[in-house]
């Protein structure tokens, strides 16, 4: 086993914790990993388990901790018992097309918000669909007639899907947040197995998964950081301040290694404004904040809210010449994807690969109809690179061709905001260009 480090004072506290509950507010870089390492070394006659927000997470936990934690996702968790029986149907998402189908509409608007329902019932922790889910409801306003019996059939139509989702000889297909929800609504019994759930990043826990750790009888321990919330769109909500933790013990790490004073001062600053009042602590190496790089960095990374963002400085490099690493690689960016909806464009379907496109939509301006209706962030997206861009294909074979699969042979990394959480580079550039009028898809 690799040697750890000694504890700081902060990091002993936890360490050493023999409490039922515990919340651990971790800032960026302070070691909240190594730290739980710590833990699990100094609890090996305990059965541990490590939940963590991904599967990215869930592998590198897996060699840094040792054989009494078992490191698992919400999702692995399910699919043992309830997934794996959904195999046959499983999708890697719900088609507009499919809800429509389904429902027999036409009224795409209708099927969007069928699916955005289904959604947030999925995400949440409640028993059922509740018209709370409808995502365009405002609890506070009073509805006529007309809007009551819209959301009256919006709700319907959630249900019907979901009964078909949940039907294992029905051929409707189903989503992995599907028998993750049916995982949580069976309250599963996690302490017959576990005597300690340590929950890592439980600032971007959906309701679901917080449900399912806070209901247990066994010891658990939350890590995460307030503000280093990224998925609420995608529904999180702080499992750091759920009611259940009201009598919980809080300890915190803010001691960070990951940078030097100066950027500690431009975060205190920023924490300071969201009211936070315990600063974090740079005890990195020297660094420096600055507002424009120079021009003769040779290596930088370049960080986007939106995938929108990260296509288009990367087509920009590519036409210079530049070689260029993509976090999580290209292939996550859906440049695939881009290329069919090109050739569907040019009404060329022979080309298209991805014969689903061709099945969803009669053409390219349905498809356009669709995105404008639903004000899909993925498909908007994509019409806006078709329609300001010329020779997609060419561009598209230039930014393979000057893609490189290992980093220190690139000249520029790029990636969303999202997937680089937790990387780290010398030179990090913010960019703050055609971002900003796509804050709808802060991906």
């Amino acid at each position: 086993m690799k040697q750890l480090p000694p504890d700081t004072p902060e990091q002993s506290l936890i360490t050493q914790y023999k409490g039922p509950r515990l919340v651990v507010k971790a800032y960026a870089g302070t070691g909240k990993t190594t730290t739980l390492v710590k833990y699990a070394h100094n609890n090996l006659d305990s059965r541990i388990l490590y939940l963590a927000y991904n599967r990215a997470i869930r592998d590198e936990a897996r060699e840094k901790f040792p054989a009494n934690v078992d490191c698992k996702t919400s999702h692995q968790l399910a699919y043992a018992t309830i997934g794996r029986g959904y195999q046959h149907k499983l999708s890697g998402n719900l088609r507009l097309t499919d809800i429509a189908q389904a429902v027999n509409t036409k009224n795409w608007t209708f099927a969007k918000d069928i699916l955005d329902t289904l959604n947030a019932f999925m995400c949440s922790a409640d028993m059922r669909i509740l018209y709370t889910h409808f995502a365009r409801a405002d609890t506070g306003k009073v509805l006529t007639s007309k809007q009551e019996r819209y959301q009256i059939q919006v709700v319907e139509g959630a249900e019907l899907i979901w009964k078909r989702m949940t039907n294992v000889q029905d051929p409707f297909p189903t989503v992995h947040d599907c028998y993750l929800k049916q995982y949580q609504l069976g309250m599963p019994n996690l302490s017959r197995r576990y005597t300690t759930i340590l929950f890592d990043e439980a600032q971007d826990a959906n309701p679901v998964t917080s449900s399912i750790v806070l209901q247990q009888n066994c010891k658990v321990i939350l890590v995460g950081d307030r503000h280093q919330q990224i998925y609420r769109f995608r529904g999180a909500n702080n499992a750091l301040d759920s009611k259940e933790l009201m009598n919980a013990d809080q300890l915190y790490l803010t001691h960070s290694f990951r940078f030097g004073p100066n950027v500690s001062l431009v975060a205190n600053a920023l924490l300071e404004l969201k009211g936070e009042t315990r600063p974090v602590v740079g005890r990195g190496p020297a660094d420096q904040v600055l507002m424009f790089l120079p021009g003769d960095v040779g290596h930088r990374a370049i960080l986007h809210r939106t995938v929108m963002g990260v296509i288009e400085t990367a087509l920009s490099a590519t036409e210079s010449g530049a070689q260029v690493f993509w976090v999580g690689g290209i292939d996550a960016y859906q440049i695939n994807e881009l290329q069919d909806l090109y050739w569907f464009s040019m009404a060329e379907p022979d080309r298209v690969k991805n014969k689903k496109l061709l099945d969803e939509y009669e053409d390219y301006f349905e498809y356009q109809e669709v995105a404008k209706a639903t004000k899909d962030p993925e498909m908007m997206r994509a019409v806006k690179i078709i329609n300001s861009y010329d020779e997609i294909p060419e561009r598209l074979t230039t930014l393979r061709r000057n893609t490189v699969k290992e980093e220190f042979g690139a000249d520029i990394t790029v990636s969303t905001a999202h997937r680089c959480k937790g990387l780290e580079w010398d030179f990090v550039q913010l960019y703050e260009g055609s971002d900003a009028q796509w804050n709808e898809n802060s991906r």
